[in-house]
């Protein structure tokens, strides 16, 4: 069984917020929003844990995501594409011998849906789709007021 777990973390530039986070991630695959890691750098955030993992960010600390596998997620990577503005990231791969796609997406405030929608029609083939993020959208409008 895979388990997955997506989890906004608001920077992971501090040590308190890495080690917060990596109480959470105890799951075969992980993704990861809102990094605020700079684009230049090396991303060995939990290598112990997730060996593989690719990343999209910029050079100025903000937005950026993470896809993390640990070494019991059988997928085989085969093809990653990254957002340059670290908003998304895709890995078409294989999952115990079928086609795979993987999706974590970290939206604007505004616009939305016309960013998701770019994003999925950059899904090459059809295949399985296992999408996660931060979607900044209200899903229930009595949830969506600040505060709670």
């Amino acid at each position: 069984m895979v388990q997955l777990l997506t989890l906004n973390v608001k920077g992971l530039n501090s040590a308190r917020k890495r080690r917060l986070a990596l109480n959470e991630l105890k799951r075969s695959r992980a993704d990861v929003q809102e990094t605020h890691y700079d684009a230049t750098g090396n991303f060995n955030f939990a290598k112990h844990l997730y060996p593989v993992s690719y990343m999209a960010s910029t050079e100025n600390k903000k937005a950026g995501v993470a896809i993390l596998f640990s070494t019991s997620c059988p997928i085989v990577p085969e093809i990653v594409t990254s957002d340059p503005m670290g908003r998304f990231i895709i890995v078409q791969g294989k999952m115990f011998g079928s086609p795979v796609l993987l999706c974590n997406i970290y939206a604007p405030n505004s616009s939305q849906v016309r960013f998701i929608t770019k994003v999925l029609n950059k899904l090459a083939k059809p295949a399985p789709l296992v999408i996660g993020g931060d979607f900044n959208v209200i899903f229930f409008r009595k949830y969506g007021s600040a505060g709670n």
